[in-house]
């Protein structure tokens, strides 16, 4: 299943990159990230994909309930292991099903608002959201770890990559 593989291939991204950053570089605050990390853009991605796994099982997703483990984001082995769960627990879920997403945009706090929504969808939201921080990431290293070798694409949409080879070929 394609979703499956995609997401797969996004963590094994985010693994290739966080086995690259040597000593403390996954959890040293960056002039480029306003004093964030690296690793808190990976704890990020890992979190939104374990909540939306724990949805699976109760279903419901509430991305707001995150745990903010400042043990994942400075420790890239525990990051990397998480991971590679994560991929597991992706791979073992085959077919769609309803899943309510819980969601609450009020400043203070307020009601939970609900919507429908389902797992293959929130399959698809984690991809693209793990791109956007993957893009954030692509910078960081470009600018402070130029010896990291990013994967191909790496934080770049997949319809963009798709549009880039399409001016490739017009030219």
């Amino acid at each position: 299943m394609e979703l499956q593989e995609v997401s797969k291939s996004i963590l094994n991204q985010l693994i290739d990159v966080s086995k690259q950053l040597k000593g403390d570089q996954f959890s040293e605050p960056l002039n480029v990230l306003s004093g964030n990390t690296i690793g808190k853009h990976v704890r990020h991605i890992i979190e939104f994909f374990d909540l939306m796994m724990l949805g699976s099982a109760s279903g419901f997703v509430n991305y707001d309930q995150r745990s903010h483990d400042k043990v994942i984001e400075s420790n890239s082995q525990l990051a990397i292991e998480k991971m590679n769960a994560l991929k597991q627990e992706i791979d073992a879920i085959t077919k769609d099903f309803p899943i309510t997403l819980q969601v609450n945009y009020g400043a203070e706090g307020g009601k939970n608002q609900t919507m429908n929504s389902s797992y293959f969808r929130e399959l698809q939201y984690n991809i693209e959201h793990a791109i956007h921080h993957m893009a954030i990431i692509k910078i960081a290293i470009g600018a402070c770890f130029k010896e990291v070798e990013l994967p191909a694409n790496f934080g770049v949409a997949y319809s963009t990559v798709r549009y880039q080879k399409q001016l490739a070929c017009a030219q």
